[in-house]
């Protein structure tokens, strides 16, 4: 099983070393280097630490991770639908399962090196206060929430194939943009809600201070709780996307109506 999964991972690797996808990966990398230097250039006075905090925690693990993930792992099962071959990896011992794991792990593993590539440009471009400190900030919020999102958005891909994309954009904009900010219990059913309450611990922003306002939207439970609950995220919905996946059956003619 697990040298199948392996094979799988492997196999993604050397089918995503082509120039469009590579180009896709220098995108990613490129893009909190490009916001962070054109504020540095419009920029009148210096900004201060806690404005780059913000933005870096807004592009690196908030945007970075959720845009490459949804891109890789959502589409895990429908591609494989797409060029009709899931009907062979179905068939072999614990096939489906190999697939869909490998393909998660090279989702993780092709988003987080860009993320650390362009963050380990733009923190020393932005040069704020502490730089270190806030470089290792965002390096493990990157580790917590790649994982995470994959997870989610393959979830997402295996529950509806012929939907993945339009359900995957809409879970993040209904739930990680708008209902993570609504200060009330269903918002800690969001990542972002977890990675908010990281950041402003881990970043020491002392200037959000810990007013009504700022407790609803990040609550006050220790670091250790939120990075537990992130942890055990991840092979709890595994699990869920390898059950439904054993459930779920792909009939030829839904494989050509994807």
């Amino acid at each position: 099983m697990t040298g199948s999964v392996l094979a799988v991972l492997l196999f993604e690797w050397k089918r995503a070393l082509t120039l469009p996808r590579m180009a896709w990966w220098a995108i990613l990398a490129a893009f909190p280097v490009f916001i962070v230097g054109l504020v540095r250039f419009i920029a009148m006075q210096t900004p201060p630490r806690e404005l780059w905090a913000g933005l870096l925690f807004a592009l690196v693990p908030m945007l970075v991770t959720m845009l490459g993930t949804l891109l890789w792992a959502t589409p895990a099962i429908s591609t494989e639908l797409e060029r009709r071959s899931w009907i062979y990896l179905a068939v072999r011992p614990h096939g489906s399962t190999a697939v869909l794991l490998g393909k998660y792990l090279a989702a993780v593993t092709w988003v987080i090196p860009p993320a650390l590539l362009g963050l380990s440009i733009a923190v020393p471009l932005a040069a704020p206060k502490d730089a270190w400190l806030l470089w290792w900030a965002m390096v493990r919020l990157v580790c917590l929430s790649c994982p995470a999102y994959a997870a989610i958005y393959l979830l997402l891909g295996t529950l509806l194939p012929r939907r993945a994309m339009v359900l995957a954009v809409a879970y993040t904009l209904l739930f990680e943009l708008v209902i993570s900010f609504i200060p009330a219990v269903i918002n800690k059913v969001t990542v972002q809600y977890r990675l908010r309450a990281l950041w402003e611990d881990w970043c020491d922003i002392p200037a959000l201070g810990r007013q009504a306002t700022v407790m609803a939207l990040m609550g006050d439970a220790p670091p250790w709780q939120h990075v537990t609950i992130l942890l055990l995220l991840v092979p709890a919905l595994l699990a869920v996307s390898v059950a439904v996946l054993r459930m779920s059956e792909f009939s030829s003619s839904a494989e050509s109506d994807v």
